[in-house]
Order: C-alpha cells, then sequence, then structure tokens
C-alpha cells in the first residue's frame, strides 16, 4: 500500500488560474516562482500540488490581476483526462454526477463533491479543502459550480439551467457575471454551495453517451485511482469500514465507531463539520456500488445483500430513488447497450 500523503489535486486546475490571470495581464511565470514551482512542474498532465500552493496562486493572482470573479473566469470544459471523459460519455446527468463523484480524487483529495436527490431533481455539492476558510475558497467553489452549469448545456446540446444556484460565501459587489453564467436564482450566504436541476434536465440525454467508449476511458480512469498515495482523512475512514462491513456486517454507526475507535458523538461531530452525516455516506456509497453490481453476473438479491440491505424491496425502492428505474430495468439497458 502507498504511504499515505497530505492533500492534492490536479496541477491542470492551476494552470486554468494562471491561464486567466494572463489574460488580465499576470505573468503566469511570476506566479509560479511566487508559489515556488516553475511552470514546467505544471505541464505533466499528472503532476499533482498541495491545496495549500492553489490558495496562494489565486489569492495572489486576484491581488496582482484586480479580477475579484476569477474562478467564473477559469471555468472552461477541456474534457481532456479519463475521468473527464468518463463524464462526457455517460448517458445523462444524473449517472455523470454520480461517476464523477466516483472519480473525483482524479481531479483532488478530498470529497470535494456530494450528489444529492432533491423532490425537484438532483444537486451537486461542492465543499473546498482545506481546516479553514481562505478567499481562494470562493474562487474554487464558482469554478467548480460554473464548469458544471456551462457543462450540462455542452453535453445535452440543449439550453439546461440550474434551478438554483447556492453559495457559502458572501455576495460579490457586481453579479452580472454570476447571473449570465448561471442563468437561475442565486443565493449567497447560503449553508451549502450547490447546483440543483430539474428531473428532466438530469436524465436528459448526453450527446456523446456511449456505453463502449464509455467502458475504454473507465479502464485509465480506475489506474489514475489506483496510482494516487492513500489518502488518510475520516471521510474515507468511515466508507472503508462501511465498504467492507455492507455485507453481512455490523456497519451501524456505533459498530464503526468503534471500529474507528472514536466516541459516538465525537465521529458524529467531526462528520457534521466536514459537511456530512453517516446516513448521507452509506447512502452515496450505496449508490456509487449499485451500478457496478448490477453489471456482474449476479441476482438483484445477491446485489442487495451486497448493499446491505435486509430485504430486497428496500434495495428496489432506493434504486428507483436514485436513479429513476427499476434494478431490472438497468440491468436490461445495459445489456442492451443503452
Amino acid at each position: 500500500m502507498a504511504p499515505s500523503a497530505p492533500p492534492s489535486l490536479s496541477a491542470r486546475l492551476a494552470r486554468q488560474g494562471l491561464f486567466a490571470a494572463a489574460k488580465r495581464g499576470v505573468s503566469a511565470e511570476r506566479l509560479c516562482q511566487d508559489a515556488g514551482l516553475r511552470w514546467a512542474d505544471l505541464e505533466d498532465p499528472e503532476a499533482r500540488i498541495p491545496y495549500t500552493v492553489l490558495d496562494d496562486i489565486l489569492e495572489r493572482a486576484v491581488a496582482l490581476s484586480g479580477d475579484d470573479n476569477l474562478g467564473l473566469h477559469m471555468a472552461g470544459m477541456d474534457a481532456d483526462d479519463p475521468a473527464s471523459l468518463v463524464i462526457l460519455t455517460s448517458a445523462n446527468l444524473r449517472e455523470a454526477l454520480a461517476r464523477g463523484c466516483r472519480y473525483q480524487r482524479v481531479w483532488g483529495d478530498g470529497e470535494r463533491f456530494l450528489v444529492e436527490d432533491t423532490p425537484r431533481g438532483v444537486r451537486m455539492r461542492f465543499t473546498p479543502v482545506g481546516p479553514c476558510w481562505r478567499p481562494a475558497h470562493r474562487h474554487l467553489t464558482e469554478v467548480a459550480l460554473a464548469q458544471l452549469a456551462q457543462g450540462v448545456s455542452v453535453f445535452t446540446g440543449a439550453p439546461v439551467r440550474p434551478l438554483r444556484a447556492r453559495f457559502t460565501h458572501a455576495a460579490p459587489l457586481d453579479l452580472r457575471e454570476h447571473e449570465a453564467v448561471f442563468g437561475c436564482p442565486l443565493e449567497f450566504d447560503a449553508p451549502v454551495s450547490d447546483l440543483e436541476f430539474a428531473h428532466e434536465d438530469a436524465d436528459r440525454p448526453f450527446v456523446h453517451a456511449d456505453p463502449v467508449v464509455h467502458a475504454v476511458f473507465e479502464h485509465p480512469a480506475r489506474g489514475v485511482l489506483e496510482r494516487l498515495p492513500v489518502m488518510d482523512t475520516l471521510v474515507g475512514r468511515v466508507r472503508e469500514q462501511v465498504r467492507r462491513t455492507l455485507a453481512g456486517g455490523d456497519f451501524s454507526f456505533v459498530a464503526v465507531a468503534r471500529a474507528l475507535r472514536m466516541p459516538p458523538r465525537m465521529l458524529q461531530r467531526q462528520l457534521a463539520t466536514e459537511g456530512y452525516t453517516y446516513a448521507g455516506i452509506v447512502e452515496s456509497l450505496r449508490r456509487e456500488l449499485s451500478q457496478g453490481f448490477l453489471q456482474r453476473r449476479m441476482s438483484i438479491a445477491e446485489v442487495s445483500f451486497l448493499l446491505g440491505y435486509a430485504d430486497p424491496a428496500a434495495f428496489h425502492r432506493a434504486f428507483n430513488r436514485w436513479w429513476r428505474t427499476s434494478p431490472e430495468a438497468f440491468r436490461r439497458a445495459r445489456a442492451a447497450g443503452g
């Protein structure tokens, strides 16, 4: 097993920030030097840098350029890595969001993205990585949500707009660019940062959906994940313990807390501080695993057991809630190549 390492992310986002600053007259080389980097360090497709270095680069870029909307200007759907191509070839937004969560470590450590079902549709939550808030986090949040908002229209070939965009940071003085990028009601000083889409838009087919090509891209995306250093985070340890005990074990909150040698109240409090709940972690993991299990040669009852459901009917209800289809219909569609 690879040694643990501090949280890092793909250098691609740093390049986006440097390009955005360069368009406003700030030297990319100077920003690199200020951060203790060389431009050549960022050109390797698999290069990664610590989050704190990216925070420094973005904050310095804003200070030198005067660009208060740097995050919006960094947004660009350059799908040139295996994980992005997995998203591009997904069937629809609902499926793409789930796969984005599955492969998010390709872009950066930490469970920054979380998919949640809502009565109106589905939403993607974004949480910056770091023990405390920094000004750079505003721009990281805005580039993440702007790329999603713009990407949905590109991927579907339709003028899709979110139902709502929320941001934990305060509203900027001038909202005209935000209104143009998101085209929906904006909420600032919100409890979380997320984008919500309607059911019909979440199920709208992607232009480049292709299960055969998708499988080709998924193999190298898994390889990138396997080569990354092991991350020792609380949420990661909880997920791993649940994963080990889902099938026939005790994955109750108390049992997981005991396995992690933490008092249950302390575990609950620390998860809440990071924006997570135990129930949400279990739900996310089950949803993530469900598709892969259904594509194997096993019965629905076996899949239900592997996901920790005592009753297959409970699995059916959950799967319908996640994907708006039944496990059997999902399996038939995959077998037919749809």
